[in-house]
């Protein structure tokens, strides 16, 4: 009689571990990917809606610029205007310097705090 009797293959054992370790490996990095938590998802569209204000807040700022630039051109006399665009662009110099320090100081704070920033 023939033994029906199945001996476990040591070599299958070990190639069957092996593909259950990374099925289980792809799965928790499929997972990480698979589906946002309402959270994360809102912390995206916070950050793409934050970039699209930034990049018209840029393109508002220089058309103001510009105009303004502009403006002091056409109604002073040319006596006057370098005086007045070095004062206009003393005051945008000094609005933009306050923004680096707030930021830096947020930035400092939480970095201190081990939080992000809010």
């Amino acid at each position: 009689m023939t033994d029906t009797t199945q001996r476990p293959d040591p070599d299958r054992q070990q190639h069957s571990h092996a593909n259950r370790s990374d099925d289980s490996r792809n799965r928790s990095a499929d997972s990480r990917f698979d589906r946002l938590s309402a959270s994360d998802l809102r912390g995206i569209l916070d950050r793409v809606a934050l970039a699209a204000l930034v990049l018209l807040a840029l393109i508002a700022g220089w058309s103001f610029y510009g105009h303004v630039g502009t403006a002091i051109r056409t109604w002073l006399d040319p006596a006057y205007q370098p005086l007045a665009l070095a004062a206009f662009n003393l005051a945008v110099l000094f609005v933009a310097v306050a923004g680096v320090i707030h930021q830096l100081g947020r930035l400092r704070a939480a970095d201190d705090a081990g939080q992000p920033v809010e």
